[in-house]
C-alpha cells in the first residue's frame, strides 16, 4: 500500500489475500470480502505459500488463520517473522482468524502490532468492523507512517512524540513506533524516557522489552539482563525476550546459558526462520554440531528461498559436511548459496559465502582427483619428470588459489567478523586433507588482531578455529595483546599527554582496522579535546572510521547484522542496511 492513496472505507482498490488450511473456510472469506467491495483477492492454503505471496507483493489486508493443520508453523509465528524480516508495511492491516479464544492468544497478537482478533464463524458485518477500525488507526497515524515510507526518520519520530505528549488517539501505537525510530536513531536517554512513559500508564511488556534493548544498544548488556530476567518470570512464553536475552549473555561471553536461551524461543516458535537460524548457529561455534546441523537443515526446509533465510545457513552446513566427507553435499549447498548471490548481486557478503564454499569444494574435488590416481606413477601418467611433491602442489593450487581471494580481503572495512569466523574455520579445516596454507599463521594473526575487542568475540573466534589448537592459541594471544597494547597506549594520558595517547591508538587501530582500539582512540579524544592541540585533526581522521567499522561489530551478532532484532518494529525503509563509508569516502589509509 502506497501512503500516496488516501485511506477511505472503499475497498474496491484494495488488495487483499487469504491464507487459510480450509477450502471451505477461503470460500465464505472471498465471498465476504467480496461483498464488502474488495476485487483483486489472493488465496493460500499453506502458510509457506503466505509466506511466498507476502514477500512479492505488498497487501492492503491480509486474514490469515492461526492454525495450519499439516505444518507446524502458525500464522502468528508467520506474522512474527514477516514483521522481524521487514515483509509487513505499516500500512497492511493483518487480521488474525481462529476458533480459539484465550488470552495468551490475544496478548501474543498485541505484542506483534496485529492489528486485529476474529473469532470463528463471524459474518461480514464482523468482517468490516474490524477492517474499518484498523484502517482508521491507519488514518490516524498515516503522517508518522508517511514520513517513515519517506525516509523522514526525525520527523517521523518527532509526530510521534507529539501523539504521545498530547494523549492522542492511538497514542501507545504511536509512542512504540516512535520508540522504535528514537532508539534507531541513537538518541538513547529520549527513548528511555518514553518507555518509562508508556510503563507508567500500561504494564505493556514490549516496553519492559523496550527498556532492556535500550540497554544492550548502549553497550550495557549486565543492566540488561536483569531487566530480562524479571520481565521472563512474569511472561513466561514472550520468545522475543528470550532472543534477547540469549543475545544479552553471549555479548557478556555467557554463551551455553546463551544457548538455553535460544532454546526456549525455539521451542515456543519452532517453525520461525530466523530463530533456528541463530540458535543452530551458536550451537555450530560451540562444537555441538549435531544440533547445529538438525537446526539449520529445518530452516532450509522452512525457509530456502524466502527474504528472510540467512545465507550464512548454508555455509555453516558446507563446513559441517566438509567435515565428514559428503561432498555432494556440500556441492548442493553451494549451488543453493550461488543462487541466493545471483539474486543479490550487490552483496558482497554473499559473495563471499561463495567463496568460502568454493575453497571446500575444491579441496573436495582434490581428493576425489588423489583417489583417482593412487597408485599410478605420476612422472610416466604426466609424461614429465615432475616429483611427487611438485604433482601435490599442483594439485592443491585451485583450492589455494579460491583461498586467496577470501585471505587477500581481510583488512577491507566490509570484511566483517561473521566471514573471518568462516575463514578460520576453512583454514582449520584444510590441514585436515593434507593441505599446507602459506602463511596461515600470519593470516589467523591478522584475524585475531582484526577482531579481538572483546573476550566473547576471542571466544567466538576460537569457537570457529577448534580444529586447529595452534590457531586457538595464536587467537586468544590477539586477545591479550590488545588488551597489552591498550593499556601501554593509555600510559602517556595519564601523565598529561593524551595527544600521543590518541595517536598511538590510531596508529594500533588502522594497521590492525580493530574497532576497539579505535573506539578507545575517540573515547581519549572526547575526554581530552580541549588539552590536545591538533584534536580537530584528529577528530577528522577518526570520525570516518568509526562509521566504517561500526560500533555493531564489536558484538557478537549471529547471522545477518542488518536483520531487525527480535522485539523491534518493521519499518520499512530504516530496515534497508546502510550504505558502509568506502575507503575513498573514509580519506584515511590503513
Amino acid at each position: 500500500m502506497s501512503w500516496n492513496r488516501t485511506i477511505t472505507n472503499d475497498l474496491t482498490q484494495a488488495t487483499a489475500l487469504i491464507a487459510d488450511a480450509n477450502n471451505a473456510t477461503r470460500s465464505v472469506m472471498l465471498s465476504q470480502l467480496r461483498e464488502l467491495g474488495v476485487r483483486s483477492v489472493r488465496q493460500a492454503s499453506r502458510a509457506s505459500d503466505a509466506r511466498r505471496h507476502l514477500e512479492a507483493q505488498t497487501f492492503d489486508i491480509v486474514l490469515c488463520e492461526q492454525n495450519f493443520p499439516q505444518e507446524s508453523v502458525t500464522g502468528q509465528e508467520l506474522l512474527d517473522d514477516l514483521r522481524r524480516g521487514g515483509m509487513l508495511p505499516l500500512a497492511t492491516v493483518f487480521i488474525m482468524v481462529t476458533p480459539e479464544a484465550s488470552y495468551s492468544k490475544v496478548s501474543e497478537a498485541a505484542e506483534s502490532m496485529l492489528d486485529s482478533y476474529l473469532l470463528k464463524p463471524f459474518t461480514a458485518a464482523r468482517l468490516q468492523d474490524r477492517i474499518s477500525q484498523a484502517r482508521q488507526r491507519k488514518v490516524a497515524l498515516q503522517d508518522i507512517h508517511q514520513a517513515i515510507e519517506e525516509q523522514e526518520f526525525t520527523q517521523a519520530a518527532r509526530l510521534c512524540l507529539m501523539r504521545m505528549n498530547e494523549r492522542g488517539l492511538y497514542w501507545t501505537y504511536a509512542a512504540r513506533i516512535g520508540a522504535e525510530l528514537l532508539l534507531r536513531l541513537g538518541r538513547f536517554d529520549m527513548v528511555q524516557k518514553l518507555y518509562e512513559t508508556v510503563l507508567s500508564s500500561e504494564k505493556a511488556p514490549w516496553a519492559r522489552l523496550g527498556l532492556a534493548r535500550v540497554q544492550l544498544e548502549m553497550g550495557q548488556p549486565h543492566k540488561a539482563k536483569p531487566l530480562l530476567e524479571t520481565l521472563l518470570i512474569d511472561e513466561t512464553g514472550y520468545a522475543d525476550a528470550y532472543d534477547n536475552l540469549a543475545r544479552t549473555l553471549m555479548e557478556l561471553g555467557q554463551f551455553e546459558e546463551a544457548l538455553k536461551a535460544y532454546q526456549m524461543s525455539t521451542e515456543l516458535t519452532p517453525s520461525s526462520i530466523a530463530r533456528l537460524q541463530r540458535h543452530g548457529m551458536l550451537a555450530f561455534y560451540l562444537g555441538d554440531k549435531q544440533k547445529a546441523i538438525g537446526l539449520l537443515e529445518s530452516s532450509v526446509r522452512l525457509g530456502l528461498g524466502s527474504k528472510m533465510f540467512d545465507g550464512q545457513t548454508l555455509t555453516l552446513l558446507g563446513i559441517a559436511r566438509f567435515e565428514i566427507d559428503e561432498p555432494k553435499q556440500l556441492r548442493q549447498f553451494l549451488l543453493d548459496q550461488q543462487r541466493m548471490a545471483e539474486r543479490n548481486p550487490e552483496s558482497v557478503r554473499l559473495r563471499r559465502m561463495v567463496q568460502t564454499l568454493q575453497v571446500l569444494d575444491a579441496c573436495m574435488e582434490m581428493g576425489k582427483d588423489k583417489g583417482k590416481d593412487k597408485g599410478k606413477d605420476y612422472g610416466k601418467r604426466k609424461g614429465d619428470d615432475k616429483t611427487e611433491a611438485e604433482m601435490q602442489a599442483e594439485m592443491q593450487a585451485p583450492t589455494l588459489q579460491a583461498l586467496a581471494l577470501l585471505t587477500q580481503a581481510i583488512l577491507e572495512p566490509d570484511f566483517d567478523f561473521e566471514a573471518a569466523c568462516n575463514l578460520l574455520s576453512v583454514l582449520a579445516l584444510l590441514p585436515t586433507r593434507n593441505i599446507t596454507v602459506p602463511n596461515a599463521e600470519q593470516v589467523v594473526h591478522k584475524l585475531g588482531m582484526r577482531f579481538a575487542t572483546s573476550m566473547a568475540m576471542s571466544e567466538l573466534l576460537m569457537g570457529a578455529a577448534r580444529k586447529d589448537p595452534r590457531f586457538c592459541e595464536l587467537l586468544n594471544n590477539c586477545n591479550t595483546h590488545v588488551l597489552q597494547m591498550l593499556e601501554q597506549a593509555l600510559s602517556p594520558s595519564r601523565n598529561g599527554e593524551p595527544g600521543k595517547t590518541v595517536e598511538a591508538l590510531l596508529a594500533h587501530g588502522l594497521s590492525s582496522l580493530n574497532a576497539k582500539i579505535i573506539e578507545t582512540a575517540w573515547r581519549v579524544l572526547q575526554r581530552y579535546q580541549g588539552d590536545i592541540y591538533n584534536a580537530a585533526e584528529l577528530t577528522e581522521k577518526i570520525q570516518p572510521w568509526r562509521q566504517t567499522l561500526g560500533t555493531a561489530y564489536n558484538k557478537p551478532v549471529l547471522g545477518d547484522r542488518n536483520m531487525r532484532q527480535s522485539g523491534g518494529v518493521s519499518l520499512r525503509g530504516m530496515d534497508t542496511p546502510p550504505l558502509q563509508p568506502t575507503m575513498a569516502a573514509a580519506n584515511v589509509n590503513p
